[in-house]
């Protein structure tokens, strides 16, 4: 098949550090190629990847800061969006995987391929609700189900969970006794209670995640008075090998969600790793992981403290193996591959 996938701007292809999306569409579109398709990949000119590259910008909006400006995020996307709609009505495709998110969903009847796309972030936002409710035969793919919970009338016509190449991820069947952050420095990530509960548990915290423009006056206020660099251990952003390194030296995952989490990329790279995680019972958490087996799924916070011993009874090679079994990049290429070729072939059924 000959296979166009949009790729969100924010990050080149694979992402330097931070990008959970940029990695879910770096491993399809790799897998994808590896499977003997062709694949075109719509993404920023400075990506890297074997698929025929078709830039949509020159560089990404995470270079030079671009992120962190919004005036100049939403002129750039904007063009971008109108390189991508002539794009797709100039080059002829078999079925377009869109992975840029609602923005494009309008423009479908334009364009006479047959485009599905996956959400990769929480439905409960008004711009998505007035979206997907007015165009309700547009083909959608959840990241899981719980996923679907705030928006249950569109077409969803699969649940594919996200994936991760497990050999890029080091095993450790021991760990040195500290507790992990890895994410956005935002309120709904959980990074101020990461902190309270490490400090009340007496665990140092090692931090690592970014700051975006938009969260910067959260972590000035609220976070950054805690970080002392020796029990609260504060990194910025870390590539893919000190990350690596990060997650699996730690005895948890210390992931308190303030939000309904769509999938958590993280928790599979910790597990993945061998380390639990320690997360609440909100979003996908219990579609991710398994109490008592490869984490801790607490009703409330409270709830750790009286079950932190808990973790000492996990197998970590348990964990491993999880991720191994139901969260393989190879497993994700193979579920959207299925998809693509019968979709395509009862295109003409379903339009």
């Amino acid at each position: 098949m000959k296979i166009g996938l949009i790729s969100p701007i924010d990050e080149r292809i694979p992402p330097i550090l931070y990008g959970g999306i940029g990695r879910v569409v770096y491993n399809l579109s790799e897998g994808l190629i590896k499977k003997g398709h062709e694949v075109a990949l719509l993404a920023s000119g400075d990506s890297k990847t074997s698929a025929n590259l078709i830039p949509t910008i020159d560089k990404s909006l995470g270079v030079d800061g671009i992120n962190n400006n919004r005036k100049k995020r939403e002129a750039i996307f904007e063009m971008a969006m109108a390189n991508i709609i002539n794009i797709l009505l100039r080059d002829e495709f078999d079925v377009i995987s869109n992975h840029l998110g609602w923005r494009l969903v309008p423009f479908n009847n334009l364009i006479s391929t047959p485009i599905i796309t996956t959400l990769h972030t929480p439905l409960n936002q008004i711009n998505k609700k007035i979206i997907f409710s007015t165009y309700l035969k547009h083909p959608l793919v959840s990241i899981s189900m719980a996923q679907r919970k705030p928006l249950l009338g569109p077409n969803y016509i699969k649940n594919i969970y996200n994936g991760i190449d497990i050999s890029l991820y080091d095993f450790s069947n021991s760990h040195d006794n500290y507790l992990v952050f890895l994410g956005r420095m935002s309120p709904e990530k959980g990074i101020l209670e990461a902190i309270q509960t490490s400090k009340k548990l007496k665990m140092k915290l090692v931090i690592a995640g970014a700051i975006h423009a938009w969260d910067r006056a959260y972590f000035e206020s609220k976070v950054k008075r805690y970080i002392d660099n020796k029990n609260i251990i504060f990194l910025g952003e870390v590539n893919d090998q000190q990350k690596n390194k990060l997650l699996g030296r730690a005895k948890a995952l210390l992931a308190l969600i303030q939000w309904d989490e769509p999938f958590g990329l993280t928790f599979i790279e910790s597990m993945a790793c061998g380390t639990p995680v320690i997360t609440l019972n909100r979003g996908s958490t219990k579609e991710i992981v398994i109490d008592k087996k490869t984490g801790l799924i607490l009703d409330s916070i409270d709830n750790l403290f009286d079950r932190f011993t808990e973790l000492d009874r996990i197998n970590r090679l348990d964990c491993r193996i999880h991720v191994k079994d139901y969260f393989s990049s190879d497993m994700m290429v193979d579920n959207y591959e299925k998809l693509f070729l019968d979709y395509f072939k009862n295109y003409d059924k379903i339009s």
